[in-house]
Parts: structure tokens; C-alpha cells; sequence
């Protein structure tokens, strides 16, 4: 026996490949093992129908520190409140506020500038946009953040 021989005896002892799709591939039904043949002539049971499910409810609101579900409602979303929290983190990176877990102050000015470029990209990316209202807040709002930022800039250096 060479060696070729012996490898390809291995190589059959190893596994084996049985065929156990229900058709052939010409579409036809496969005669199987231990398929009766009432099994073989009743066509297979229906799928179930769908089950209804409830709609998604919102998770259940529960008491914040400092007061109940109904006294701390989020504010609404929409441009001008999200200009207002990116304004606020930016103040909050220049140690103008404190935050608001901690009410400690601290100083990041890489992460303020970031922000700042945030709000300018915005700026530019929503021109023609935004409400007469939007687009003042945005203009006196970016000019009055670069300011803080330089002031913070110069202080530390």
C-alpha cells in the first residue's frame, strides 16, 4: 500500500457525507429512510399566523434626584435647544459652570474648541435652513463662546 493509498483510506474513514435534502434537484421528493408513506402523502402542516404583538410603550419614568418624573420633563428637540446644550458643555469644558453631577468645575480646552467647531460645521451645514430665530441664536451664541475660549486660552497661558 503507498503512502497516497493509506491517506486516501484516512480521509474516508473519517467522515461521511450523506445527502439529506427532501428533493433532488430536479424538484422532485426524495424516497428517504424511515419516511412512511402516509409521512410521504400529507403535505406539511401550515405555518402558525402571526402573532400580534402590542406596540412599544415607553419604559416607565422613575424619580430622579431632586424631584419626580413630571417636575424634570427633558426639553423639547428641536435646533435651538440642541444649540443651547452644545453651548453649555462648552462653558462647562472652560470651568465657566459646574457639572452638573459633581458641581465641581473643569477645565478642558481642547474638548471646548472641539465643540466650538461643532457648532460652526452646524452652522454651515444647515444654512438656508433654519428659522430667522435659529440662525440669530447661532450668531450670537458662536461669537460669545470663541470669546470665552480666548479668555480661558489666555488665562492659562
Amino acid at each position: 500500500m503507498t503512502p497516497q493509498d493509506r491517506e486516501e483510506e484516512q480521509s474516508e474513514q473519517s467522515f461521511i457525507v450523506s445527502d439529506k435534502r427532501l428533493f433532488t434537484k430536479e424538484g422532485q421528493r426524495r424516497e428517504g429512510e424511515g419516511q412512511t408513506e402516509a409521512a410521504s402523502a400529507t403535505p406539511p402542516p401550515p405555518p402558525p399566523p402571526p402573532r400580534q404583538e402590542a406596540p412599544p410603550q415607553a419604559p416607565p419614568r422613575t424619580q430622579a434626584a431632586g424631584g419626580t418624573a413630571s417636575q424634570q420633563e427633558m426639553p423639547p428637540v428641536d435646533f435651538s435647544t440642541f444649540v443651547a446644550m452644545l453651548a453649555n458643555n462648552i462653558m462647562m469644558f472652560l470651568g465657566r459652570i459646574p457639572e452638573p453631577g459633581s458641581q465641581q468645575r473643569r477645565l478642558d480646552p481642547v474638548q471646548a474648541k472641539h465643540t466650538i467647531d461643532v457648532l460652526m460645521m452646524l452652522r454651515e451645514k444647515t444654512r438656508g435652513n433654519l428659522s430667522t430665530d435659529e440662525e440669530r441664536l447661532l450668531e450670537e451664541v458662536l461669537p460669545q463662546l470663541q470669546m470665552a475660549y480666548v479668555s480661558v486660552n489666555r488665562q492659562a497661558g
